[in-house]
């Protein structure tokens, strides 16, 4: 992706890089070459570094910066729609997990009453269902890949190689 912006026959004209803070763009390419990104920075700019990452396709920084957003992002039922529609749009598995063990978890009666799934992809009902269900059993290590939580399945795949 962040290849794709040079143009071969122009190799002293600079090459705009827009819709990315410059600091941003800076602790990607810091990461990219063997930096790491503060916890602090991290925490502060976690969306902005999971747009930038995702954009320029930078998997391992986008899953730290999940991890944080995940961490410090405040769920609400006032929010929780748009959260998981965000999650879902970038592919953030751990986060449309934690989306959908607090609406699981959450006041049934009160999610009726606030939440309008209108906006709400019908494929992320069965994500809720697993929720759900993850939440009455009490247990994922039954081997049920559907079940199993994300870090459950990042720890598998890693184990496997």
């Amino acid at each position: 992706a962040l290849a794709d912006m040079c143009n071969l026959g122009d190799v002293l004209a600079p090459t705009a890089i827009n819709n990315i803070q410059p600091a941003t763009f800076k602790d990607m390419l810091y990461y990219c070459y063997g930096g790491k990104v503060s916890e602090e920075n991290l925490r502060q700019n976690a969306k902005e570094i999971i747009e930038a990452a995702d954009r320029f396709g930078v998997v391992n920084l986008k899953l730290e910066a999940e991890a944080c957003y995940v961490d410090t992002v405040e769920l609400t039922l006032d929010n929780i729609i748009g959260v998981v529609t965000y999650a879902d749009s970038k592919n953030l598995a751990l986060l449309k997990e934690r989306c959908m063990d607090f609406l699981s978890s959450a006041n049934k009666m009160e999610v009726a009453r606030k939440v309008s799934f209108d906006d709400m992809p019908p494929r992320l009902v069965k994500d809720l269902m697993v929720a759900q269900a993850r939440g009455e059993t009490k247990s994922s290590a039954s081997g049920d890949l559907d079940m199993m939580r994300v870090s459950q399945l990042r720890q598998l795949a890693h184990d496997k190689g």
